[in-house]
């Protein structure tokens, strides 16, 4: 096996980006440089907390996330509350993260694709 691909997860973590970060976190051929969050199924204020409570669940604080779109491009947000829960994350009751937020995704994206070009795999779901 060759060395673990880079890779950002981007997206609006609810239940089932829940099960994809705890996931990609344990994967040994996955090197997650960082998280970034929009707006989605649930708020993106509400999918950066549960990144961040998902990462302190695992174990990898280290892993960064940053906060991206709060709107969509068109249109208004029609977030799954009656699919996700109040809290995004079904019936899981977590404590409040302890790390924040740590900047603008839009600013971490274009960074990091400066820096790391083709080797660099963005994981973004299409909905």
């Amino acid at each position: 096996m060759g060395a673990p691909q880079s890779v950002i997860l981007d997206m609006d973590p609810r239940v089932d980006d829940a099960l994809a970060i705890i996931l990609a976190m344990r994967s040994p051929e996955l090197n997650v440089l960082g998280l970034t969050t929009v707006s989605g199924n649930v708020p993106v204020e509400l999918g950066t907390q549960n990144a961040l409570k998902m990462l302190e669940l695992v174990g990898r604080e280290e892993v960064p996330v940053f906060e991206g779109a709060s709107r969509l491009i068109e249109g208004e947000p029609i977030y799954a509350y009656h699919v996700h829960g109040q809290g995004g994350l079904g019936d899981a009751e977590l404590p409040p993260p302890r790390a924040a937020s740590r900047g603008d995704a839009g600013t971490y994206l274009h960074d990091t694709i400066v820096e790391r070009g083709e080797e660099l795999v963005i994981i973004a779901p299409v909905h």
